[in-house]
């Protein structure tokens, strides 16, 4: 079998590796290697290749998904310089179900991304790095390559070409942004768009969107590399179709795979489906969706952004947004919230939300946005909080840190509950005689550590076992809200929390280095935490970061964790017990299920659960308290060294004189 484009030496293959998927692929691929005389060892991988495919090819080793290392070394060891990939992976188990070794660890986080394209043609370098050249997987099967031209009896109508075009249009644009190959649509509406959950997914969602008639537009990406990601429709597209009274596929000629084609296309004529094959060349002329088109042209984005800049004249002010708001159950919480700038109007949202509260009011100096955010969530607005005592169970205090106390104080005194916003206050003597005034009232006092309730850190915090080294990235871009305190109370604090938390040992020391760079107070830090059973957090944080970070990791014996807050995301590398064959040891990575939850308003859940049932809220005042002792220490450390600083040029100058 002699190829074209391919690095064989005189133009020959006589052995071939093949990376083995799911499906009829692998199978098909190992009978036309078979009959072309080349020897064929493949690698399947457990839950996903047929296992039949033994019978098929000389020599067949099974491995789980994630174990790099070991398929490089079976492909060595054999002499394999030449493979295929065929066969797809189901992309959801390659996302959560991957255990990877040290190599696969390694491998994935030199990745830009997960994109599709990313992850293969770095799989391919990867084997290329190790003399292992990947051959198209249609190599010895180009007759499975689909020819152009309609290949059914029936024709698409007007709004079926109509719709062909906007697909088309559409399905290419989006692929050169690596999301997907196929789109279904109808009336020139978009209903559905591939993900990670695959085509026949994506068909079933676009077609339960309409009764009948949609169209399926599967092409290749621009950027596609054919050697081992071909589109691929069979039978079963069809059978699918069905299920929803789908009505014209179309596909890309010489870029899409038919498996069955007769099959194929008899069922289709059974079912009154149109497949159609365009060539890559193909123009959808009058009704190409310009302005869908134009949406993917970079110089749009740019007029768009000087269209609304801030300087134009004929910027409209945004409509107040329109949010879900339910009825408040007969023994709901009586709330309020104090303060409704940018974080209290969520939490003014969130209430409005939830049945077990009622939102009775907000508050705030200014009384046009208090009016605005109790037209989003039907509460009534006040300008004194004052006048709250009395109608209400409970409040959030989302005020600036330097007005929590005197306001906490009120409410807590005439047992109101509180969730205070962190950090709690601007010193420990305050936050004391607010702890103190709880505990004589009865009433409950939460501090709002947020990440506490985040769901990354929520599914991780169960599987800790004595960690022993935590490392916490916090970087935002320059923002002028939280100027009143610096980073370490504005954001650090949050990670303080965190460490505070998970290691069941008393701080030890805290070493601590911090520069102000845009305002008047350290904008960016970095702190050791030591504690006295030798665990250790380094802690940074940054509000004047070019991009925004919020990432957690945490490691303890034979395993670490690693939490993404903001993409609420966490994965463990766990070591094996054995070491592989060359020695080194056996890593394996899982990534963590996680149900993903609004992380405010499960905090506002909690605290409203201890209102009404008096038990101790996840983080009371005490925790609040210790958190900001930390902060507190770390920014008086900062403080004596800028201070050491500034005077140090005049003391050597006095010494030497």
């Amino acid at each position: 079998m002699f190829l074209e484009n391919a690095q064989v030496p005189n133009g020959r293959i006589t052995e071939v590796g093949l990376i083995a998927g799911s499906g009829q692929f692998p199978l098909l691929f190992a009978l036309a290697a078979r009959k072309a005389s080349v020897r064929v060892l493949a690698v399947g991988f457990d839950g996903e290749t047929d296992p039949s495919l033994s019978k098929y090819v000389d020599e067949f080793h099974l491995l789980r998904l994630g174990q790099l290392n070991r398929l490089i070394k079976t492909f060595r060891n054999a002499g394999i310089t030449h493979a295929a990939m065929a066969g797809g992976i189901n992309k959801i188990k390659l996302y959560s179900k991957i255990r990877p070794d040290w190599r696969a660890v390694r491998f994935l986080g030199r990745l830009r991304n997960n994109k599709d394209d990313s992850l293969l043609r770095a799989l391919a370098d990867e084997l290329e790095s190790e003399g292992i050249h990947i051959q198209p997987s249609t190599i010895f099967l180009p007759e499975l390559l689909a020819p152009e031209g309609i290949l059914t009896r029936r024709k698409p109508n007007r709004r079926e070409k109509a719709d062909v075009a906007f697909g088309w249009t559409l399905a290419k644009a989006i692929g050169r942004l690596d999301i997907g190959q196929c789109l279904v649509v109808k009336n020139q509406a978009v209903l559905a768009v591939e993900g990670i959950d695959g085509t026949d997914s994506t068909i079933m969602r676009g077609g339960r969107l309409c009764r009948e008639g949609a169209v399926v537009v599967k092409v290749s990406k621009p950027i596609q590399d054919l050697r081992f990601d071909v589109p691929a429709a069979g039978s079963d597209t069809i059978e699918v179709m069905k299920r929803v009274n789908a009505r014209v596929l179309v596909l890309e000629a010489g870029k899409t795979v038919i498996f069955d084609r007769e099959k194929m296309i008899d069922a289709a004529d059974s079912a009154g489906i149109c497949i159609l094959v365009q060539n890559e060349h193909f123009n959808p002329g009058e009704n190409q969706d310009q302005d869908a088109l134009a949406l993917f042209d970079s110089n749009i984005f740019d007029q768009i952004g000087s269209r609304h800049s801030k300087n134009s004249k004929e910027e409209k002010k945004e409509p107040p947004r329109a949010i879900l708001v339910r009825s408040p159950r007969p023994d709901a919480v009586r709330t309020a919230v104090i303060g409704v700038g940018y974080l209290g109007r969520f939490h003014a949202q969130k209430y409005a939300r939830l049945p077990e509260a009622n939102l009775v009011c907000v508050v705030d100096l200014h009384s046009q946005r208090a009016e605005e955010v109790a037209r989003e969530v039907g509460a009534g607005t006040l300008s004194d909080y004052r006048d709250l005592i009395g109608r209400v169970d409970a409040v959030s205090i989302v005020t600036p840190t330097p007005q929590h106390f005197a306001i906490a104080k009120e409410f807590l005194a005439a047992g109101v509950h509180v969730l205070l916003e962190k950090p709690m206050t601007k010193d420990l003597g305050e936050a004391d005689e607010l702890i103190a005034t709880a505990k004589r009232s009865g009433a409950i006092l939460q501090v709002g550590h947020l990440e506490r309730f985040n769901s990354a850190f929520t599914a991780i915090r169960p599987l800790l076992r004595d960690p022993m080294f935590i490392e916490a990235h916090r970087l935002t871009l320059f923002n002028e809200r939280g100027l009143e305190v610096d980073v370490i109370l504005d954001l650090m604090i949050h990670d303080i929390d965190i460490a505070l938390n998970i290691i069941d040992a008393p701080l030890k020391n805290v070493h601590a280095s911090g520069v102000s760079a845009l305002s008047a107070l350290p904008d960016i830090a970095s702190v050791r935490m030591e504690f006295e059973n030798g665990a250790v957090a380094n802690l940074t944080a940054s509000r004047i970061s070019i991009k925004s970070m919020r990432k957690l990791r945490i490691f303890q014996e034979n395993c670490y964790f690693s939490a993404d807050y903001a993409k609420k995301s966490a994965y463990a590398v766990y070591r094996e017990a054995e070491s592989g064959e060359d020695g080194f040891p056996q890593v394996s990575m899982e990534q963590i299920e996680i149900i993903e939850k609004d992380s405010l308003e499960e905090e506002i859940s909690s605290f409203l659960r201890s209102v009404r049932t008096a038990v101790r809220p996840e983080v009371d005042g005490d925790q609040g308290r210790r958190a900001l002792a930390v902060a507190l220490e770390i920014s008086s450390r900062i403080e004596e060294q800028t201070r050491a600083k500034r005077v140090y040029p005049e003391s050597v100058a006095w010494k030497s004189s």
